[in-house]
């Protein structure tokens, strides 16, 4: 499951930037950038479990 991760905080980040466009409120460039920041690097934290394609044998 953790190596799912990395592709679901990318895709929220980018749903969440889409929605970002949308809505209009104040203070909405720093909430939905903070956000999308933060899924970034969930995403960049996550990349340890991917598999690295070497066998341990």
């Amino acid at each position: 499951m953790k190596k799912r991760l990395t592709m679901l905080f990318l895709l929220l980040s980018v749903v969440i930037q889409t929605v970002g466009l949308a809505i209009d409120f104040p203070w909405e460039g720093i909430i939905i950038w903070s956000l999308s920041v933060i899924c970034i690097l969930a995403a960049a934290y996550f990349t340890k479990y991917l598999p690295t394609g070497k066998s341990d044998k």
